[in-house]
């Protein structure tokens, strides 16, 4: 019969829209997943260290309130008792790993993008949400009659023009350009390396980083790897 410690380690985070999943097997480097929603993946034999969560949390007994992860668990300065779990980890991550002595700005490209910073000595200083890359396209396609779901990934070649012909293309590079100038925007007040992580954010990395000129470190798991850092 197997023991505990046969099982994978595992952290894991609960998202509007997807689960994200951190995995250890014995000495084995932390394998990093961000996966659609499915409690089912809760039963898989694991010692699960510790979860946390800002979307719908499902009635399973592995999900014990004495392994739950929480907003005063956080090393963050500052943090407001409404900010959600996820920023407060981003953020203390990015400012962790940040070697210039400035403060942070990160983007978490994810349902809702949020941008949230942090000063040069760690506190929470504010931020910014919106609608999400996806959320808006989807919102497009379910508020109106004339425009249909589109695939957030552009394939198409109108994808690449300033002004697109094609209808998708054009709610595509909308959505983008709204979030790439929120970001820019922000930027511009507070001229701070950017740290950007979420599902959505390779659709905007590319944008800040060659049309803009921006300072962008992408660091999809920060989340994760922050969270591993506090409970290893």
């Amino acid at each position: 019969m197997a023991s505990s410690e046969d099982f994978p380690s595992r952290c894991l985070l609960i998202g509007n829209s997807r689960w994200h999943w951190a995995e250890q097997s014995g000495t084995s480097r932390w394998v990093y997943q961000h996966e659609v929603a499915a409690p089912e993946a809760l039963d898989s034999p694991s010692d699960l260290m510790a979860w946390a969560a800002v979307g719908p949390i499902p009635d399973h007994p592995c999900l014990q309130s004495s392994r739950r992860l929480n907003l005063a668990d956080i090393p963050l300065q500052g943090s407001p008792p409404w900010l959600g779990i996820d920023r407060a980890l981003a953020g203390w991550g990015a400012w962790r790993a940040n070697e210039t002595r400035v403060g942070v700005l990160v983007v978490d490209a994810g349902t809702v993008l949020s941008l949230t910073r942090i000063s040069a000595t760690g506190s929470f200083s504010g931020g910014l949400l919106a609608a999400g890359y996806g959320l808006q396209l989807r919102a497009m396609a379910e508020a109106t009659a004339g425009l249909n779901v589109t695939s957030p990934v552009g394939l198409d070649p109108e994808d690449a023009k300033p002004f697109p012909f094609e209808t998708q293309a054009a709610m595509r590079s909308g959505a983008q350009q709204s979030l790439v100038g929120l970001i820019r925007q922000a930027h511009a007040q507070s001229p701070w390396p950017i740290w950007l992580c979420g599902g959505d954010a390779p659709q905007l990395l590319l944008n800040l980083q060659e049309q803009l000129g921006m300072e962008v470190f992408h660091a999809p798991n920060l989340v994760m790897e922050t969270m591993v850092e506090l409970v290893s």
